[in-house]
């Protein structure tokens, strides 16, 4: 065997130990119907994966291992894509162009990896990085308007379990995508200040240089910073969709304890929502004289207040089956601090004993 042959066998044993680690933050196909926006999903993850390595590639003692790991995921990452494509439906235009962007800018990273494999120099960090970063934007956003309805009977029948898988999704994009923007945003801040310093060090076409440069990297804040502006007003957008929706799906598994940061000023905790019909089981963390901060049960997910005689204010948690699944929620809010809480019932949205909800 060729020592080459033997070095790509070790880099794609390293590779897969690394993924074996990371495996847990991606997305698993089987949980999605639209595999199109799924594979696109996946896309987008492992071109960040991809993305992590070649910035370290810059300030690392051995580059060559973190571009063998990067280069690995953006191929990965560019199969996930043809995917994308090949479950694509027809009526998925413009999720399509978008896609077909992301892939072009996964095929130039690739060029760069395999540059930097040859020369054992990097050709363009930058490049490759700038590359790297709007194929997950584009990946990311391309799985947003995936449509896998083939006629207007499909959408009507489409579940309301569904709609919230969606919801969440547009949830999981957009704030993946508003941290690119902000980190690229804080790179942008860095190399203007950077060429800032070095204009007064400078002159003649030097300096016309920096200063073009400069130019050029302040119109790309102004972009990104009106991209950001946008994708925050479509975030809290999805996110006050999502917390009414959840209160609607009696489950269990919707509960949670660790989605802090959730509910805020701009994203208040639900009051007086509607309730599901027939029998569900929820917890009660309090019954206070006045509304209390968003911030006040922070991880508690999902969240909804009453407002009982104009004066008093009942916090409830999650939609559940049975008593025995909202008993062991409970649980987990006690071990939150929250000591008091306990279990109410409704039928029908209105709210009954314990005794006569375990007589149904």
């Amino acid at each position: 065997m060729s020592t080459v042959n033997f070095k790509i066998i070790f880099c794609v044993i390293i590779t897969l130990f690394f993924f074996s680690i990371v495996k847990a933050q991606f997305i698993s196909i089987v949980d999605y119907d639209n595999k199109a926006q799924a594979y696109a999903i996946l896309s987008a993850q492992y071109t960040k994966l991809a993305y992590l390595q070649a910035r370290k590639m810059e300030f690392n003692n051995n580059p060559q291992a973190y571009c063998d790991t990067g280069r690995v995921s953006n191929l990965i990452a560019l199969e996930y894509a043809d995917s994308a494509l090949y479950f694509a439906h027809d009526s998925s235009k413009k999720a399509i162009e978008i896609m077909y962007r992301a892939i072009n800018y996964q095929h130039k990273a690739n060029e760069f990896f395999t540059h930097f494999s040859n020369k054992k120099r990097l050709f363009n960090q930058k490049s490759l990085v700038f590359a790297l970063g709007n194929a997950i934007d584009d990946a990311y956003l391309a799985s947003l308007l995936f449509d896998d309805q083939e006629n207007e009977e499909e959408i009507i029948a489409e579940s309301k379990e569904r709609q919230i898988t969606r919801i969440e999704t547009d949830e999981f994009s957009f704030m993946t995508i508003k941290e690119i923007y902000g980190n690229r945003l804080t790179e942008l801040s860095n190399e203007i200040n950077a060429l800032e310093k070095q204009k007064s060090t400078k002159t003649g076409d030097e300096l016309v240089i920096i200063e073009n440069t400069i130019e050029q990297l302040k119109e790309e804040e102004k972009k990104l910073k009106e991209k950001i502006a946008t994708s925050s007003d479509k975030l809290l957008t999805i996110q006050s969709e999502l917390s009414e929706e959840m209160l609607k799906i009696v489950d269990e598994a919707i509960f949670t304890t660790e989605k802090t940061g959730f509910y805020n000023e701009q994203v208040p905790v639900p009051k007086n929502p509607e309730m599901p019909e027939g029998l569900v089981f929820r917890i009660q963390i309090g019954f206070f004289k006045k509304e209390l901060p968003e911030e006040h049960f922070d991880g508690i997910f999902p969240l909804a207040s009453e407002q009982i005689d104009n004066t008093y204010f009942r916090y409830i948690a999650g939609s559940f089956p049975t008593y025995e699944a909202a008993k062991r929620s409970l649980q987990k809010i006690n071990d939150k601090g929250y000591s008091d809480a306990f279990i109410v019932a409704y039928f029908n949205g209105k709210k009954i004993s314990i005794s006569e909800a375990l007589s149904k």
